[in-house]
């Protein structure tokens, strides 16, 4: 009996493995998009701690997005839903925010940076 064909996993660029759906619908391109620019703005390697929180902030975000799409429609929405998705969303978001700071490089100061504009010795002789 012939074995199915094994299919590989999806993942982002930043390695999160994505479920399986249709990825031609509006919602799955908005939660990549949304996976991909959250673990970009994290930064570095991700820890399987982080992709689940990427992947996690991205489903938050995606639900939050098709609540106000509902409120300004003036359609139905569920107000403890809304509130609770909000207070999920910045818990997780302020996590990574964290540990994004912690990966972007330290800016020079200002002293550094005049003195990598200033002309080298070598330079101004020319």
């Amino acid at each position: 009996m012939p074995t199915a064909a094994r299919r590989s996993t999806r993942k982002t660029t930043s390695g999160i493995s994505l479920p399986r759906f249709d990825a031609r619908t509006r919602s799955s391109r908005r939660y990549r998009a949304l996976l991909e620019e959250l673990a970009a703005e994290v930064g570095g390697p991700l820890s399987a701690i982080d992709k689940e929180l990427v992947a996690q902030a991205a489903a938050l975000a995606l639900r939050s997005e098709q609540i106000r799409e509902a409120i300004v429609a003036g359609g139905p929405v569920d107000a403890d839903e809304a509130i609770r998705l909000t207070s999920e969303s910045r818990r997780i978001l302020l996590r990574l925010k964290a540990k994004a700071t912690k990966n972007k490089p330290a800016a020079p100061s200002i002293t550094e940076w005049l003195a990598a504009q200033a002309p080298r010795p070598a330079e101004a002789a020319e």
